[in-house]
């Protein structure tokens, strides 16, 4: 009887490295820099997106907004400004084709007043996770061909996910504001899952402003708002059953307020931009053949292993940040505000039923001498914190500073308490050998017994006795029915040949 296997074609989008790229991105003012006694503060804004692919070389471009405090003669004053942002991977890791998942972040902002006009800076590290669709054929079956079928998880795309969501609120303030000093926007995803039609992502956004009090009074005053989020994105394939992961980056930030002089109140408006990127899959187990033979002929078999990995919905972890760190004398002057906070994961690693993570939360505070000078120091205090009941193994980490606050100490020591809140999306990776392809091979002598009797090995498994004596298992079955596997080595296999 002539053989003929059955192949099933399987798709599987396998990591093939990571790639990272520093960039600067400069920025020009329109501010003389001769009119600029001192920076106060400065934020900056970054949206990343994937351009051109080609093998040993990806694109990607985006934009940066700068949002700049700055003190002169004539008081506190502001500016912003954006640029474009058009670099690119270079590594022999990517393939055209490639999908690339970007992360980024700003490693250091700098102020230069050298110049005619101020101009900023930020030095950024932008991610990529390198991934490659490729294609097998896995044996499942077929005439004249006894299979060890074997149930294979698997991972199948069903769309991905780009969408910017628009939020709009407004707040009402009890005091009227003369000027928005400094603003910052952070985003965290606290539910992603899969809809009809759709991928539906649940989160916060933590938004901080820095507001100048008009009148005689003109105090500093941080305002700090949470607005949560729902975003239902279009994904057609999606259905409830289905898992989806997704990340969240704020890619614009505008704020605008209204006063109204005579209640001496003020409308503050925040338009804000979250770009959401994920997918949504199916993890499924399908039965693919791991080993083969035939009664008849001699077989060749081509194997290959396969990898899938996932990334998994967010679960966010509220946690609180604290310490102390030395700064620069700061006599008798008191804190007014706390602008630019960041925490940075420097690494986290298993421990217990969580992860152990360590780093960094930086922030800039602003003080208010008895001359009434405005002027700010940064600092940044380590950390140490364990999450638990979340995945221990490998995973996407992020985290997003809610609100904080510091207190002087001495006169050279500050102490500072955060709330945070890490985002943890647990990587799964499933892997698989499998049979690619059957090359038939010499005939096979046929034994001249009608009856053999056979002697098996101890432990041996239906599947490794069937290949060893070169009989279909179903019929090694039907003839030694009451055989129990794995075996002791102790039966005695009757093996009959039809003559």
């Amino acid at each position: 009887m002539p053989i003929e296997p059955v192949f099933e074609k399987i798709s599987a989008k396998e990591k093939a490295g990571d790639v990272v790229c520093q960039v600067k991105v400069e920025c020009k003012t329109d501010v003389p820099a001769d009119s600029v006694e001192r920076v106060l503060n400065d934020n900056v804004c970054v949206s990343v997106t994937l351009g051109d692919v080609v093998s040993g070389r990806a694109e990607f471009v985006g934009k940066s907004t700068f949002f700049i405090c700055y003190a002169t003669q004539d008081g506190i004053k502001k500016c912003e400004c954006g640029a474009e942002i058009k670099d690119s991977f270079v590594s022999d890791v990517i393939s055209e084709g490639d999908f690339i998942k970007l992360s980024w972040e700003t490693d250091k902002l700098e102020t230069d007043l050298s110049g005619v006009k101020m101009t900023v800076s930020a030095y950024l590290t932008v991610k990529g996770e390198v991934y490659r669709k490729n294609e097998y054929s896995a044996l499942t079956g077929g005439d004249g061909v006894y299979c060890n079928l074997t149930d294979v998880n698997t991972v199948k795309p069903c769309g991905t996910v780009q969408y910017v969501h628009q939020t709009e609120e407004e707040f009402e303030l009890g005091f009227a504001v003369s000027e928005v000093l400094a603003h910052r926007a952070e985003v965290c995803l606290t539910q992603v899952q899969c809809g009809v039609g759709t991928v539906i992502a649940d989160g916060e956004i933590y938004l901080t402003e820095i507001l100048l009090q008009s009148g005689d009074k003109k105090d500093i005053i941080r305002e700090n708002k949470v607005i949560p989020f729902r975003a239902e994105v279009e994904c057609e394939d999606a259905m409830p059953q289905l898992s989806a992961t997704c990340r969240a980056y704020v890619k614009s930030l505008k704020t605008d307020i209204s006063v109204d002089e005579t209640k001496n109140v003020s409308t503050l408006t925040a338009a804000i931009s979250v770009e959401l990127r994920g997918e949504a899959y199916a993890v499924s187990e399908d039965a693919f053949a791991t080993d083969a033979f035939s009664t008849e002929n001699e077989l060749a078999l081509t194997k290959s292993r396969i990898a899938f990995s996932a990334s998994g919905a967010p679960s966010a972890k509220f946690c609180k940040l604290s310490g102390r760190a030395t700064i620069e004398d700061v006599g008798t002057a008191k804190v007014v505000a706390v602008a630019s906070e960041r925490a940075e994961i420097a690494s986290y690693s298993p421990s217990g039923n969580g992860l152990n993570v360590t780093g960094t939360l930086a922030f800039n505070a602003w003080f208010l001498s008895e001359e009434g000078q405005i002027f700010n120091r940064k600092s940044e205090i380590p950390f140490e914190i364990a999450l638990t009941d979340v995945s221990a193994g490998d995973c996407d980490l992020t985290v997003a500073v809610k609100s904080v606050a510091v207190k002087l100490i001495t006169l050279s020591e500050i102490e500072c308490e955060a709330e945070a809140v890490f985002t943890v999306c647990e990587k799964t990776s499933y892997s698989a050998e499998i049979i690619s392809a059957v090359e038939t091979g010499a005939e096979k002598a046929t034994p001249t017994a009608a009856i053999s009797v056979y002697i098996p090995l101890a432990g041996e498994g239906l599947w490794e006795l069937s290949k060893r004596l070169n009989v279909c298992p179903e019929k090694l079955v039907e003839t030694n029915s009451e055989l129990q596997f794995p075996l002791t080595g102790t039966e005695r296999i009757v093996v009959y040949r039809q003559k």
